[in-house]
């Protein structure tokens, strides 16, 4: 058998045997669609990167907004009276510090007094406040020296009181001690310093009240409990 039909039988077999493919064959094997199953896949893949990537996006932005509040510069006590030295800037996060009293309304707070202590840095609430109804036509502000020892150490702005008044031993009287008829409210406390030998405690009250402590020897202010904590059956 001469060279030309060995090489004849040899294409031959090796086109009858299968593991060979033409030209043709390789074209159609390329051009198949192979990636139509894999699509789904990859795009559900590719929305599942991006929705963790835009959620960690959104959730650092909301941790790192803040707001500016007022905080208490230094520890304040139930009746203070608050200063604009008492108050200082604090940022908190959004979230966190929405329900205290913003900076833009610092200067709402001087002149009002704190219903409770308070530390230093800490947010300013308005439920931590004290809050006045105005004087009405029968009331009036009264002011009075009351020696330190009579009245309660802890007496402070808004507090219910009793008053009473006793005579004064110097003009030889002899009346027993008088107990004024009304409840008033405290409306502020100067406290005895270097300058001041007795408190100046002013009182909410009646008109009349202003005339009973003027003619009083000596006045002494009993702390009554809080009408909040009566409980009745």
């Amino acid at each position: 058998m001469n060279q030309g039909m060995l090489s004849v039988l040899s294409r031959s077999r090796s086109g009858a045997s299968g593991s060979s493919l033409s030209s043709t064959d390789v074209l159609k094997q390329a051009n198949k669609p192979l990636g139509k199953q894999r699509l789904p896949e990859m795009a559900i893949g590719i929305a599942l990167v991006l929705g963790g990537a835009i959620g960690s996006l959104l959730a650092y932005q909301s941790a790192t907004n803040t707001i500016t509040v007022v905080s208490a510069s230094h520890s304040l006590k139930r009746g203070h009276v608050i200063e604009s030295s008492d108050l200082v800037a604090q940022e908190l996060s959004e979230q966190s510090g929405a329900a205290f009293v913003k900076a833009a309304d610092a200067l709402s707070l001087i002149g009002k007094s704190m219903a409770i202590d308070v530390g230093s840095s800490t947010p300013i609430h308005p439920a931590m406040l004290q809050m006045r109804d105005p004087l009405t036509s029968v009331e009036a502000l009264t002011s009075t020296a009351v020696e330190v020892g009579d009245y309660p150490p802890t007496l402070a702005d808004g507090d219910r009181v009793q008053v009473v008044f006793a005579p004064d031993i110097s003009s030889g009287g002899a009346l027993p001690p008088a107990l004024y008829g009304q409840i008033v409210t405290v409306w502020s406390i100067v406290q005895p310093d270097n300058q001041l030998s007795a408190a100046v405690i002013t009182l909410r009250g009646p008109v009349d009240l202003a005339l009973a402590i003027a003619g009083a020897g000596k006045v002494h202010i009993a702390l009554l409990g809080d009408e909040r904590t009566d409980i009745r059956p």
